[in-house]
């Protein structure tokens, strides 16, 4: 029996076995992936604190205590979904890279086309959910703006803070190492977590190394308080050093996306981690991934959802011929414990 390649069940398997784009934040904060089989997604955040054991009398006996609360929100995460199309012309002519003569037939041509958009379309998922991940740690809210979109998801996100003046890591007179101590044990009050990430944008990489007082610890002989040691990684990760007092490995995050729109008619290609950015934060935290279900209509009117991160779709239209490639997604980056890391603005 003949295969359709456009069958949804067959695209969905193409896709699982597509390798991902890796990223920085995504793989290596929102590591756990949780999917719904409905339009909106459930999660918990849960606030701890420093209680101490009471002391009873042992003729009086055990004290209550109560419970620890937690608070539940229900998102329902917008739809991504990019299309592609495929015209006749398209499988008629030869594809790049295919012989001139002796080449394939439209129906190979098709099957190789389907792979490519397929491949592209998750790219381009892939990139927006970076970005999402990117937005809920810098910033604590994830913006949703596109046609008929205007709205913002809020993690109430507050460990956050903008030094100016002769604290600004650009004056000699700062102390960068002492901020990222006070960020790092705020953390640690406040989050209950111990960081074990520095993210830097790449001027403050740059300054950082640079700075007067960090040389000067870095010069300090056979006390390895910090260690710089520059080493490029995958996904645009430079390994920049770690402060051995902290435990806090440094990391410079090259990586842009195409801002087109804030102002659609000039896009804009801009850094994933802002300008003058520091991020503190701790790969122990509880972070999720969380896929909404996919709601799909078949040849025969009938609606469907599907539970996954991805999920194809196709559909055929005519005058003129073509048909319609499309990947579907619910994405959303969920970091469950608000205080577990911190954002400043050195610069």
């Amino acid at each position: 029996m003949l295969i359709n390649l456009f069958e949804p069940r067959t695209m969905m398997k193409a896709v699982e076995r597509m390798a991902p784009v890796h990223t920085f934040f995504k793989t290596t904060f929102f590591k756990n992936i949780e999917t719904f089989p409905t339009k909106t997604v459930q999660a918990d955040f849960v606030k701890g604190n420093r209680k101490l054991a009471p002391f009873v009398h042992p003729k009086i006996g055990g004290k209550t205590v109560e419970n620890t609360g937690y608070t539940t929100n229900i998102f329902e995460p917008a739809l991504v979904a990019p299309d592609t199309i495929t015209t006749a012309d398209d499988l008629m002519n030869r594809l790049p890279g295919e012989p001139l003569y002796g080449g394939m037939t439209p129906a190979e041509r098709a099957a190789i086309k389907l792979g490519q958009d397929l491949a592209k379309l998750d790219e381009m998922i892939t990139r927006r959910e970076e970005w999402m991940c990117a937005q809920a740690l810098i910033t604590g809210k994830i913006p949703v703006k596109g046609e008929g979109l205007d709205y913002e998801i809020d993690f109430q996100f507050t460990n956050k803070e903008t030094l100016s003046g002769d604290d600004q890591w650009s004056n000699d007179a700062s102390d960068p190492l002492l901020d990222l101590k006070n960020w790092y044990e705020q953390v640690q009050k406040k989050g209950l977590v111990n960081p074990d990430i520095c993210v830097m944008a790449g001027d403050v990489a740059n300054r950082f190394t640079q700075h007067p007082k960090v040389k000067d610890v870095l010069d300090v002989k056979n006390y390895e308080l910090a260690i710089i040691a520059p080493r490029q990684l995958p996904n645009g990760v430079t390994y920049v050093g770690t402060i051995n007092q902290l435990g806090l490995d440094i990391y410079q995050y090259n990586e842009w996306y195409l801002d087109d729109w804030t102002d659609p008619d000039k896009p804009e290609t801009k850094p994933l981690v802002p300008n003058g950015t520091v991020l503190l934060l701790s790969t122990r935290a509880n972070y999720t991934m969380a896929y909404a279900g996919i709601t799909l209509i078949d040849e025969d009117g009938n609606f469907y959802t599907v539970e996954g991160p991805r999920v194809p779709d196709s559909w055929v239209e005519k005058k003129p011929s073509r048909r319609f490639v499309q990947l579907n997604s619910k994405p959303l980056p969920i970091p469950h414990e608000v205080d577990s890391w911190f954002v400043a603005k050195v610069m």
